[in-house]
């Protein structure tokens, strides 16, 4: 037995029922509902594995999508434990790394994008200061930091933009939140 299926076998052992029936499922689509800590990582390495040990597909034909990069880089830690530098070639991306992936990859498909990019975090950053700086917004004014809010209007946009809202749909929306911020008497 060589030292992959080894391994496999040692952390298959460790699974319960629910979990080896997920690994197992070595055909179509699995959902997988559990909360944090709960072993969903690890469920889905042995699958990847189980599935490269069961049939003829190569790790490169395997995509692994994810919601964060520390997912990703779990996700490669897991499948590097149990199949060694294999796990280097399956794919594994976030969503939106992979979308950007499949845009550069396809680009034709895509020609209202040519030469776009994602913002870095940093040029982010920088947007977000020039805005203030060239208007003059009396409520987001600190007497030590004109920048002092800036933080919290990054997550702010990241927030609606997780939460699907167009820019359009956010400015709607200001009135009525406004209206129950306001009318908590423990707000100021």
């Amino acid at each position: 037995m060589d030292a992959f299926k080894k391994k496999f076998e040692v952390e298959y052992e460790r699974l319960n029922k629910a979990q080896r029936e997920a690994v197992n499922a070595i055909e179509g689509p699995v959902v997988v509902v559990a909360g944090p800590g709960t072993g969903k990582t690890q469920i889905l390495a042995l699958r990847i594995a189980n599935i490269l040990q069961k049939t003829d597909s190569k790790p490169e034909n395997i995509l692994a999508l994810t919601f964060t990069n520390a997912g990703v880089i779990s996700m490669r830690e897991r499948l590097l434990g149990v199949m060694g530098g294999t796990a280097y070639r399956v794919n594994i991306f976030t969503f939106h790394a992979f979308c950007e992936h499949i845009i550069k990859e396809f680009p034709f498909y895509f020609k209202e994008l040519e030469g776009g990019r994602v913002v870095s975090d940093l040029e982010r950053v920088e947007i977000i200061e020039s805005i203030i700086k060239k208007n003059n917004f009396k409520d987001l004014v600190s007497f030590h930091d004109e920048f002092f809010f800036l933080n919290k209007i990054v997550i702010g946009i990241l927030t609606i933009k997780k939460e699907g809202l167009t820019p359009i749909e956010f400015v709607q929306r200001l009135p009525l939140w406004k209206k129950v911020l306001l009318s908590n008497k423990n707000l100021y």
